[in-house]
C-alpha cells in the first residue's frame, strides 16, 4: 500500500534554499473601523499632516545612508528621528519596502537584509507627522 494514499499520514516537506517566493493571486476586501479618542482640547477636529521625504540615489554598494547622501535639491532636513514622526515609508525605485528590511535612526537609514538597492535606484524615505491643529 502506498503511503501517500493514507489520509492519516502527515506529509512533511523540507525546503532548503536561501529564499522562497510564494505568490497568490487574490482580491480581498477588509473593512476596518478605528475609534480614535483624544483627551485634549479640540480645535475643529482638524488633523494637520506634515509630509517630508528624504531623497538619495543608491550607489549599489552602501547599506547605510546618512544626511550627507540627501539630494539637497529635494530637501534639506535629513533623516528625521523616528520618535518625532507618526510613521515612515521607504520606497526603492518607487516600490514600498517591508519594514523588516531596514532600520531608521536619526541621521541614518540602514538596510538590514544584506541586499542593497541597485546602482542608480532612487531611495525615498517618507516621514508623516500628524498633529491636532
Amino acid at each position: 500500500m502506498a503511503s501517500y494514499n493514507n489520509p492519516h499520514r502527515h506529509n512533511k516537506h523540507i525546503v532548503s534554499v536561501p529564499k522562497v517566493y510564494d505568490w497568490l493571486n487574490s482580491t480581498d476586501t477588509f473593512n476596518i473601523k478605528i475609534n480614535m479618542q483624544c483627551k485634549c482640547q479640540r480645535n475643529n477636529g482638524i488633523i494637520q499632516a506634515d509630509n517630508y521625504q528624504y531623497y538619495a540615489i543608491s550607489d549599489g554598494i552602501k547599506s547605510i545612508y546618512t544626511n550627507e547622501d540627501e539630494l539637497q535639491e529635494y530637501g534639506d532636513r535629513g533623516i528625521l528621528d523616528p520618535a518625532s514622526v507618526s510613521y515612515m515609508n521607504l520606497f526603492i525605485n518607487g516600490i514600498l519596502q517591508p519594514q523588516n528590511q531596514y532600520e531608521v535612526k536619526k541621521g541614518r537609514l540602514i538596510f538590514t537584509s544584506g541586499d542593497v538597492p541597485e546602482r542608480g535606484s532612487p531611495i525615498i524615505l517618507q516621514f508623516i507627522t500628524l498633529q491636532l491643529s
